[in-house]
């Protein structure tokens, strides 16, 4: 490669080059002479799973479907236009992120090769190879979301397999599709059979039996091998409840007193309407106290629901990045200092996306995901047009902080209710309507905050409808998380849908000079090689892009 992306940054005083112009210093620590035991080999481990990064997936995702819209902290440039080029942050991050990460995994694998352990140590030793193992086979998989064109042709090309600590002077091509999809598998398969299984509070955080199953499930629903999708679904779902949603809320004996003075009124101005969107002023008070009290963060009454994404309770969470309070800024990617009106939102959510969670869930339920995803500060327009769009700022409170940190938070990479979304796709493709329509109730169930609302089972004419309403419903529950790009790529046509649904009001308030939305079938649906890996590892640029 070249010196390419892979390597760039990655030759430091831990590790030697073979470069005719290296030399060895006297009591420098090279590979042979850090890799002598175990516990080094651990701790190696601990590093690379600080370079499991899917931050810059989740923004590019969000930038390039319709989950966002232009917020008021956000300058006037190009990051206001929602394309991707061969020379932009976001293809060259995520390509340089994740090939990183494979890197570090390959030298811990070769690492392993310079001592042999004693007998005691050795399935300590082949757990950390399991678990080296199992984060390339991430990383590998992960590439190929963004820069392969379709996963489900074995015969396409996808990403560089590499599958060794490479030279500086060596050029590694494209691989096909299927070739990377075995040598995944080949990884994961070893991961199940040497992994142990880790212990603790924040074992989540940590490759186990759980992510393998998901990551497996994931990867063979986008290969369209629904039967393989589906028995990695089955072995995962149940593994975790499903969060729950619910606030007690019982008349004048409310958990939370609906006149509460930490309650301040919301969307009182001008042009604006009240964000309390429930059947009734008091339920509305008490989702408000239960969200936003002062101790949300910890409170055993708020709902497990938020608990889980303010990391006060892992919830449904199957695999999550770690991110303490010193480690990242991941919530000012939407926000600049944070997830509240005066924070800099730099994106607003999409009016079309918020849209989804004000509709009524029937059965007397409502959406919790409505006061989850949106902060109260939001001011929301009752006449949303091109003239007062300006006014109208929908604040994005996926990630809003942990105690101690604002603007931290761990990135949820598998969850349960994803898991029920891939078996019911499946289902669906098996001609089980009734089956699938019952996971998604499940789920729209999960997610209801009325005491005594219960969310009616959908019917589902054809599997067309069945399909579209998945769509929407991962839409709904898995905004913010990487998914909503990848989704209308691959499943799009089936349910039904022409391309992105970005909100043209929304749209035309930024200064974007491509269209508001892309059809199915664009090029931009898949990302560029980045000019800076084809400058020096001369790989073919995926169609539509100039290099």
């Amino acid at each position: 490669m070249k010196k390419g992306i892979i390597l760039l940054g990655l030759f430091g005083l831990l590790f030697s080059c073979n470069d005719a112009t290296d030399i060895t210093q006297a009591g420098e620590l090279n590979d042979q002479r850090l890799f002598t035991n175990v516990a080094n080999m651990q701790l190696f481990l601990n590093e690379t799973y600080d370079k499991l990064a899917t931050e810059t997936d989740i923004v590019t995702s969000s930038k390039l479907s319709d989950e966002i819209a232009i917020g008021s902290g956000l300058t006037v440039d190009d990051t206001q236009r929602f394309f991707v080029t061969t020379t932009n942050t976001e293809a060259r991050t995520i390509w340089g992120t994740h090939y990183g990460l494979i890197n570090y995994c390959n030298r811990v694998i070769r690492g392993a090769t310079y001592f042999t352990p004693p007998a005691a140590d050795v399935p300590a030793y082949n757990s950390i190879l399991a678990q080296a193992r199992a984060l390339r086979a991430f990383a590998h998989f992960e590439l190929m979301v963004y820069f392969s064109k379709d996963l489900s042709d074995d015969n396409g090309l996808g990403v560089m397999l590499v599958d060794h600590v490479p030279t500086i002077s060596e050029d590694i091509p494209r691989s096909t599709n299927g070739a990377l999809f075995n040598f995944i598998e080949s990884d994961l398969s070893y991961a199940e059979s040497n992994l142990i299984a880790p212990s603790g509070a924040n074992a989540y955080k940590y490759v186990s039996q759980n992510f393998i199953n998901a990551l497996r499930a994931r990867m063979y629903l986008y290969r369209k091998n629904y039967t393989q999708a589906l028995t990695y679904a089955n072995a995962v779902i149940g593994a975790r409840p499903l969060a729950t949603s619910l606030v007690p809320f019982t008349g004048a004996t409310a958990l939370y007193p609906a006149n509460s003075a930490v309650i301040p009124p919301v969307g009182s101005g001008t042009g604006s309407t009240t964000i309390n969107v429930s059947p009734s002023t008091a339920p509305a008070q008490a989702i408000q106290r239960a969200l936003y009290q002062v101790d949300q963060w910890t409170s055993t009454a708020a709902p497990t629901y938020r608990k889980m994404w303010v990391d006060a309770d892992q919830g449904e969470i199957l695999f999550a990045i770690d991110r303490q309070n010193n480690r990242t800024n991941w919530g000012s990617q939407y926000n600049t200092n944070g997830s509240y009106l005066t924070g800099g939102p730099l994106f607003d959510m999409d009016h079309n996306l918020f849209s989804l969670y004000t509709q009524t869930m029937g059965g007397g339920a409502e959406d919790f995901r409505r006061w989850c995803f949106v902060d109260r500060s939001s001011t929301i327009l009752a006449d949303h047009t091109l003239a007062t769009r300006t006014n109208e700022q929908i604040v994005i409170d996926k990630y809003p902080g942990k105690t101690g940190a604002h603007t931290a938070n761990d990135i949820k990479v598998f969850r349960e209710s994803e898991i029920y979304f891939i078996k019911a796709e499946c289902l669906v493709r098996s001609g089980d309507l009734p089956g699938a329509a019952n996971l998604i109730q499940q789920v729209r169930q999960a997610r209801n905050y009325v005491v005594g609302g219960t969310v009616p089972t959908p019917v589902y004419a054809n599997a067309t409808a069945a399909l579209a309403d998945i769509l929407t419903e991962r839409r709904k529950e898995l905004a913010f998380e990487g998914h909503r790009y990848i989704d209308l790529k691959r499943l799009g046509a089936d349910a039904g849908v022409t391309g992105t649904d970005r909100d043209l009001i929304d749209a035309a308030n930024s200064s974007a000079t491509s269209p508001a939305n892309i059809l199915l079938g664009d090029y931009r649906f898949t990302l560029p090689i980045p000019q800076d890996e084809i400058n020096i590892n001369p790989l073919p640029q995926n169609d539509g892009y100039v290099n």
